[in-house]
């Protein structure tokens, strides 16, 4: 089950990054795409991010040339045939997947088939394949060329050697930190770090959204608090990921998707993106809260301290953590592991938890 030859189902922002990705690291690469359009946009998204680490002193030229060229456009689904690895890249509609898996598992019957999705059930998604042991999630993060982390999720029917097989490819031949997932919604970092954002729209009514943030950043270390960190990701695209979540795990109250996200999102205030969210935006760069965000917040009482919103953060992502351990999601360290290469945190919630209680707190 060595792999050599990589296929990636999907040329958008990123099947382009993973095919990059697996380019650097010396496997050829086909990336089939149904729409035409994707497919001719493809060189040019690839040159762009390979000239992009020319520029950051991470590739030569003639690194960047060679990878450039290991990766070939297949129009067809069946011109992938003869891959070792078929990496799905395609968008979050499960249909389309299954279909996907149904007809890859007939054109690429020896071949490991593994699915990118973020929010859907990997089993679920590989329901329709011939053989679903060979099959398994390979979650990396974007952009897959720059984040360290990839998540791979074991599926009930993926076999131990099919597994291993596609461990041994992150690991070794992409030089990527793997960590082990049970097939569950939002496998460890979007689970995790659900409630530092649902959480922080609970705090915010006292305190405003840069005190928050400022907490979190003076107090935990952290690059960005979570309003500076949904504004960048998108307020629609990370309210998405909590819908979605909310309804896979049950609804849990913890996990109710906020009215305050919501609004903003219905109004197009949607962060950097839209120039609005829950701060303001001129050129890019920050101006201030944004009123219109502020003035549907909840108002009145004492203003919490720092140590009272790190505080409160931090205890529910670790709760949320202590339940991905106890239902046997992942294990502590690998939680550990993904939070800090995922969010470019300096602890984990398990160190959090350690740290805590050597000061006796």
């Amino acid at each position: 089950m060595a792999v050599q030859r990589v296929a990636v189902v999907g040329a958008g922002t990123m099947g382009a990054g993973i095919a990059q990705l697996c380019a650097q690291s010396g496997f050829s690469v086909k990336v089939h795409d149904p729409a035409p359009k994707a497919l001719e946009a493809l060189s040019g998204r690839l040159r762009r991010g390979l000239d992009a680490g020319v520029l950051k002193g991470k590739l030569t030229t003639q690194a960047a040339d060679r990878a450039f060229h290991a990766v070939s456009p297949a129009p067809a689904l069946a011109d992938l045939a003869g891959a070792d690895l078929v990496i799905e890249a395609a968008p979050e509609k499960l249909e389309l997947k299954q279909g996907l898996f149904a007809e890859l598992s007939r054109l690429c019957p020896d071949a490991l088939l593994a699915t990118n999705t973020s929010s859907l059930s990997v089993a679920a998604v590989t329901a329709r394949a011939a053989a679903p042991e060979r099959t398994l999630g390979i979650h990396f993060f974007n952009p897959p060329v720059a984040m360290r982390l990839v998540e791979m999720v074991r599926a009930p029917r993926t076999s131990p050697e099919a597994f291993s097989a596609a461990w041994d490819f992150v690991l070794t031949g992409l030089r990527r930190t793997p960590v082990v997932v049970k097939d569950a919604p939002g496998f460890i970092v979007n689970r995790v770090m659900r409630p530092y954002y649902v959480h922080a729209q609970r705090l915010v009514g006292t305190s405003g959204f840069s005190a928050v943030d400022g907490a979190c950043r003076a107090l935990g270390g952290v690059p960005m608090g979570p309003f500076e960190l949904m504004d960048l990701i998108g307020l629609d695209v990370n309210l998405a990921i909590t819908e979605s979540l909310f309804e896979a795990l049950g609804r849990p109250e913890r996990f109710a998707p906020p009215a305050l996200q919501r609004t903003l999102v219905e109004r197009g205030m949607t962060g950097r993106k839209a120039g609005r969210g829950f701060y303001l935006y001129e050129d890019g760069a920050p101006a201030g809260e944004n009123p219109e965000a502020s003035a549907l917040t909840a108002h009145g009482g004492a203003a919490s301290s720092p140590e009272e919103l790190w505080a409160a953060l931090r205890a529910a992502v670790l709760a949320e953590a202590e339940r991905v351990v106890a239902e046997g999601t992942a294990s502590a360290a690998d939680v550990d592991t993904a939070i800090k290469l995922a969010m470019n945190f300096p602890k984990g919630p398990f160190e959090w938890r350690k740290e805590s209680t050597a000061a006796g707190r």
